[in-house]
């Protein structure tokens, strides 16, 4: 079982994504992979996002875009910025702008989770097993890592359309 683990360097915050390994001595957290530098924005108003779409790419875009929008971020044809980070809507990546040029991976802490360009991908790569109740509760735990916060209306729909 992987999860995101946060280590304070320096006064600032990165994530790693973290697998438990159990040895003969006791269990062991091995890091998997890099995720970037936590930014925290605070939540300034509330925006409401009424028209999901059709395709469960549509529909994180609407969820991604009402909590960045609510946290003072601003849209930009297909992208969403705020003075360092960008969302892609495209893409659906989120990324730190730099002087070089090359884009690093940031993650934005939502809620009680923590919004990136794997949490993303992890919820789109979903695939759907034999039990339904197993399977709705992984992806729920999916999007409240991610930090969104998804109507249940929405969730049923987003469930229907994976494959």
């Amino acid at each position: 079982m992987a999860y995101i683990r946060t280590k304070k360097i320096n006064n600032h915050l990165y994530a790693y994504l973290v697998e438990s390994l159990s040895t003969p001595s006791g269990p062991r957290q091995k890091v998997k992979q890099y995720l970037g530098r936590i930014y925290q924005f605070d939540k300034t108003e509330n925006v409401q996002q009424t028209n999901f779409g059709k395709t469960k790419e549509s529909i994180i875009n609407a969820l991604v875009t009402s909590e960045l929008c609510s946290r003072k971020f601003k849209k930009k044809d297909d992208f969403i910025e705020n003075k360092s980070l960008i969302y892609s809507q495209k893409s659906l990546t989120l990324s730190k702008k730099s002087k070089s040029k090359n884009k690093k991976e940031a993650i934005i802490k939502l809620n009680e989770g923590f919004l990136c360009s794997f949490t993303i991908q992890r919820i789109l790569s979903f695939k759907k097993g034999k039990d339904i109740k197993k399977d709705g509760l992984k992806l729920a735990k999916y999007f409240f890592e991610a930090g969104l916060q998804i109507p249940k209306e929405q969730f049923v729909l987003f469930y229907q359309m994976i494959k």
